[in-house]
């Protein structure tokens, strides 16, 4: 394929994403782009000719566009495509070619420095299989806990303790939270234990900063349009959090980790958990290389009073689909405990199972 049609897939292949996951809107906007968006435009050019990896493991192309359009319609500056925007009824793919094309030809430099952003949703939902994990971790050691997040955007999953979880069975976090979260569940429910977060950090390298408005709203202008329930979750997690921002340094994962996870300066008395969701696969091969020898190295010298875990619900390269795995030192045990889709409306619990996959590169 050249250059352009390997664009064109990437659209296509983003598309069907949006469509399994339940966002019909911006699946035929994906569509439409991919069929009808021609060069001689030097927007249109910049894309179809785009200098990287365009599909939805790497630059996530589509979703830049797809964001830089919605946020001309959230901001009102172009009142016909809004017209075809939720709420409304979905519209037909040459209506919404037509609208598209003239935001194109009429706000393309906007469009074009919605190309340089790489998509930040911080989706929040994930916080409940994160949480479960961490129920898992507290039951087998039941101590204070240190976060440390890697791609932690906003830093918004960090406060997943604040939110309210309904995990099959088991009601744990802040029942008095506003944010409550209750994916669909299947199996067993996570053991019931106590999670008592002392620390939470975390490195991003372009890290949202929740004070400035601009950057609360180009978090919201990443979320689908047509999913009213992530942007009420999302609006309430950023209400949460302006009375708890967590820590987020600006930083490459891979050097911040080494950097707040040094070898032999252990904390008696506290779980030291590495986690991250569906962000390893946008570091280099170098770095995820690089973050699993130095877990090594860290967890070699772990002891059962001063365990670290490595918690992380990524892309399984197996399966394809995301699941969550945990690894915890000091006996260096892998298991998998749940998959689930990438914006966790399901969960499916696992029986505790070593993992013998081998580790993730």
């Amino acid at each position: 394929m050249d250059r352009a049609e390997i664009v064109r897939e990437a659209f296509r292949d983003q598309a069907r994403h949006c469509g399994a996951l339940g966002s019909p809107f911006t699946a035929l906007l994906c569509d439409v782009l991919a069929e009808r968006l021609r060069s001689g435009l030097r927007l249109a050019d910049r894309i179809l000719d785009w200098d990287g990896n365009p599909d939805s493991r790497h630059d996530v192309l589509p979703l830049r566009l797809a964001a830089g359009l919605n946020a001309l319609v959230r901001a009102g500056e172009m009142p016909a495509l809004a017209s075809l925007y939720p709420p409304n009824p979905l519209p037909t793919p040459d209506r919404l070619w037509a609208a598209v094309d003239d935001a194109l030809q009429r706000k393309g430099d906007d469009l074009s420095a919605w190309l340089s952003h790489p998509p930040q949703t911080n989706e929040v939902a994930r916080s409940s299989i994160l949480m479960a994990g961490l129920l898992t971790i507290a039951a087998r050691w039941p101590q204070p806990m240190a976060l440390f997040e890697l791609g932690a955007s906003a830093g918004l999953n960090l406060n997943l303790d604040r939110y309210a979880h309904r995990l099959g069975t088991l009601e744990t976090g802040d029942p008095s939270s506003s944010l409550k979260l209750e994916p669909r569940w299947s199996g067993d429910p996570p053991p019931d234990a106590d999670v008592r977060i002392v620390a939470r950090q975390g490195c991003d390298l372009a890290p949202v900063d929740l004070g400035d408005p601009a950057a609360r709203e180009r978090l919201l202008t990443f979320v689908w349009p047509d999913q009213h329930e992530r942007l009420d979750r999302i609006g309430k997690a950023l209400m949460i959090a302006t009375g708890s921002v967590p820590r987020v340094d600006r930083a490459s994962a891979a050097e911040w980790i080494e950097t707040v996870l040094p070898l032999g300066a252990l904390q008696s008395g506290v779980t030291r958990v590495l986690l991250h969701s569906i962000a390893f696969q946008y570091f280099g091969d170098a770095d995820r290389r690089r973050i699993a020898d130095h877990l090594d190295r860290v967890g070699a010298v772990a002891t059962a009073d001063a365990p670290l875990a490595w918690l992380r619900f990524e892309t399984a390269p197996e399966t394809k689909g995301p699941e969550l795995r945990l690894k915890v030192w000091p006996d260096a045990a892998e298991r998998r405990l749940a998959t689930a889709d990438a914006h966790v409306r399901s969960i499916v619990w696992l029986p505790t199972t070593p993992c013998t996959a081998g580790r993730w590169h």
